[in-house]
């Protein structure tokens, strides 16, 4: 391939553009997992770079000064991240529903390891996690991801030095609305083993004899296990109106993140 053509403000587009697209592989649990080597992750962001070029909207002429250039990168790592949040915060909205459940059915005793984030997980959470990266690809949210970053460029473009502080209260606003979501995703679950907490209350009082603690452990372990067989058409269904609506989250978060 012939890369005469990245020389001058060439180069510095691809730059830019490398840098917003590199920031959203930082943070996006499926392209920045640590089993994808990080080869691969630098040769996508680098097709994609190539891909976008073309398309990029330049709101002005790109400046060669050392500081100007250097407010642009951080700019443009800034949107690629607040976009890679986007989509990590789906998947951490999902994920957290596991958490919850592996909490009150008592998942959290055993933990097993988690090879995405490398780190040690209960049952509920890794299962959810799990449903998150099936559900992400069945629903082709992938595309949406590129689409979503293609549509940045438009509505972001090269060139400019500023950068909204009002998009940290767009996040804080995101992250309460999906753990909201969370909460929701979690709340069969939780309710039934609520239930079976208070049988157990119940059957203490009128059998003292009985040992509670014994008794109850398996029964909350069994109850949170078929609760997540019953609801798991529910989460997946939510699951997938998150990523649905993630486009549209990307987009506005952009929007918000140029100042008018």
């Amino acid at each position: 391939m012939d890369l005469a053509f990245l020389s001058g403000q060439n180069l510095i587009l691809f730059i830019l553009i490398f840098v917003r697209t590199a920031g959203i592989f930082t943070l996006t649990p499926i392209f920045g997992a640590q089993q994808l080597p990080t080869q691969v992750r630098l040769i996508i962001a680098l097709v994609l770079t190539l891909v976008f070029m073309p398309l990029a909207k330049i709101a002005a002429d790109l400046p060669v000064d050392v500081i100007s250039l250097m407010l642009m990168v951080i700019r443009e790592a800034a949107i690629g991240l607040t976009i890679g949040f986007v989509i990590n915060m789906v998947f951490m909205a999902i994920e957290t529903a596991g958490h919850m459940i592996d909490t009150t059915a008592g998942f959290a005793f055993a933990t097993i390891v988690d090879p995405a984030n490398g780190t040690h997980v209960a049952l509920a959470a890794r299962v959810h996690n799990l449903l998150a990266g099936l559900l992400f690809f069945a629903t082709n949210s992938h595309h949406l991801v590129i689409k979503g970053l293609a549509d940045s460029f438009t509505l972001a473009p090269l060139g400019e030095m500023s950068l909204n502080p009002a998009i940290a209260g767009g996040m804080t606003d995101l992250f309460a609305q999906l753990m909201m979501i969370s909460l929701r995703i979690a709340m069969p679950v939780t309710a039934a083993v609520f239930l079976v907490d208070l049988s157990m209350a119940v059957v203490s009082r009128v059998v003292p004899q009985m040992n509670v603690l014994i008794v109850g452990f398996p029964l909350k372990l069994g109850a949170g296990i078929v609760g997540m067989a019953v609801a798991m058409p529910v989460v997946a269904s939510m699951s997938q109106n998150m990523f649905s609506d993630m486009y549209n989250q990307m987009n506005a978060m952009v929007r918000l993140a140029v100042i008018h």
